[in-house]
Order: C-alpha cells, then sequence, then structure tokens
C-alpha cells in the first residue's frame, strides 16, 4: 500500500522529504513520469549498498535490461553473467532479488539518495505527476457574496496544485517577496521568489529572482530585459493526490 509523499516548500533544495516507506515509492514516481530519463542511466545511485552479498547481473541484448539475481539460474551460460558489488541502485530494483538477503536502507542512504533525486528534479525540471506543466483554467469556491463560484488559473507542478493570479509587470517592480510563475518568451514556465531590487552600478537597478525550490539558486535580470508573455502570482497551494505539504 502506498504511503503519502512528503513535500516541502523550505526553499532549501529539499523537496522530497524521503521516509523509509517512501523511498522506492518515491523512485518508482519519478521513473514512470519522466520516462524518457532513467533512473539506470540517469541518476547517480551506483554507491555501495552498505549490506553486501553475492549479486549477479546480466544485461539482456534483447531488451536492454539488467537482471539482477542472488545466484547465476539455472541452466543460464556463467558467460552470461557477471558477479559484481550491491549498490543502491540494485537494492531499489530489488524485484528478482531475495529480499530476505535485503535489508532496509540506512539513513545515511536515504538522505543521499532523497539528496541526488531533488537535485535531478531541480536541475533537471524533471515532473512528479503526470501533465505537469501546462497552464490550465477551472472554476473554484468563491467567497465573494452572491457568487458560488469564480474561475480560476492553474498549474501541477512538483506533485502540487498553483492557483495563480495574473499580475502586472509594473506591480513586481513595486513589491518583493512574491511566489510568482512566470512565463517566458519561449513559453517556458519558471517558479520562482521574487526578491526585490537590487542596485548595482553596472548595469544599473535589477531584479533579483530565487528558485522557489532552492533559493541558493538566483539570476538577476535589469528593468529593460524583465519582458515576459505572462506573469502570475501564487495565491494558493495545494498537494495533488498522494503527496502532503509538510512545510511551507
Amino acid at each position: 500500500m502506498d504511503v503519502t509523499i512528503q513535500l516541502s516548500l523550505a526553499g532549501d533544495g529539499r523537496l522530497l522529504v524521503l521516509t523509509p516507506q517512501t523511498v522506492r515509492q518515491v523512485f518508482f514516481q519519478v521513473i514512470a513520469v519522466n520516462r524518457e530519463y532513467t533512473g539506470r542511466q540517469k541518476f547517480p545511485l551506483h554507491r555501495p549498498f552498505h549490506k553486501q552479498f553475492p549479486l549477479w547481473k546480466h544485461k539482456c541484448k534483447t531488451d536492454g535490461y539488467i537482471y539482477r539475481s542472488t545466484s547465476i539460474p539455472y541452466g543460464e551460460p556463467n558467460s552470461d553473467w557477471q558477479e559484481t558489488e550491491v549498490t543502491l541502485l540494485d537494492v531499489l530494483y530489488r524485484k528478482y532479488l531475495d529480499r530476505e538477503k535485503l535489508a532496509h536502507f540506512n539513513h545515511k542512504e536515504i538522505k543521499y539518495i532523497e539528496t541526488e533525486l531533488n537535485k535531478q528534479i531541480i536541475r533537471n525540471n524533471l515532473s512528479l505527476v503526470d501533465n505537469e506543466g501546462v497552464l490550465l483554467s477551472g472554476y473554484g469556491v468563491c467567497n465573494q457574496a452572491g457568487k458560488n463560484r469564480e474561475k480560476i488559473r492553474y498549474i501541477r507542478r512538483y506533485g502540487m496544485i498553483f492557483i495563480l493570479e495574473p499580475i502586472m509587470r509594473q506591480t513586481i517592480l513595486k513589491s518583493e517577496n512574491l511566489d510568482l510563475l512566470i512565463q517566458d518568451n519561449n513559453f517556458d514556465l519558471h517558479l520562482v521568489r521574487y526578491h526585490g531590487l537590487l542596485l548595482a552600478t553596472s548595469p544599473g537597478i535589477q531584479l533579483l529572482f530565487r528558485h522557489r525550490l532552492d533559493f541558493s539558486i538566483t539570476w538577476t535580470c535589469t528593468i529593460k530585459d524583465f519582458q515576459p508573455r505572462q506573469i502570475f502570482r501564487v495565491q494558493k497551494i495545494y498537494p495533488c493526490d498522494g503527496f502532503r505539504i509538510i512545510q511551507d
């Protein structure tokens, strides 16, 4: 049974907060949603597992899959199988292994997997649910007298639903510390924290932005060059099904 996946918006680069119950669930969720971005090839999870045991691997020439076993299957040529050390990736892909020989990941290993997954999601703009990154319209409950519903704009991103409000460029220049979704001229969408204006001798006044999930990632832009196609202020944030926001 799947356990609710924990998400954080603390801005410290720790979007996913993994537990012993969710570490495999999250890994395969990322693999399933980002089909062109396979964990076997991209994620640096070949660090040795803390508990070693005999392990043989065989890469099938037909489908390209790597098969793992704690012993060479009966009738298989020995030359097709290679004995290797057990890595974190092997333990994640434990389908064909003897689970009694697999201990749980220890705390240090879970933190390492968590760090690597978060790093890949933020740096490579990966998704956590299907159909992310598309601006959508819908109707939400309205608290205004005489109205039951109001039309809203929203987007699914990083396992969350962001309720958006269009905002003018001039409003941004007069504000600070705003969570924004910015669409650039290439139609790419960026979830950022707008920090405010910076005074510099060259090239002059600049706008400072931080990645909403990792405030250590920053970039600046001159007022003249700040010409996005659309700007939205983030009004509310809700978790998608199967997720839970633990820190805001």
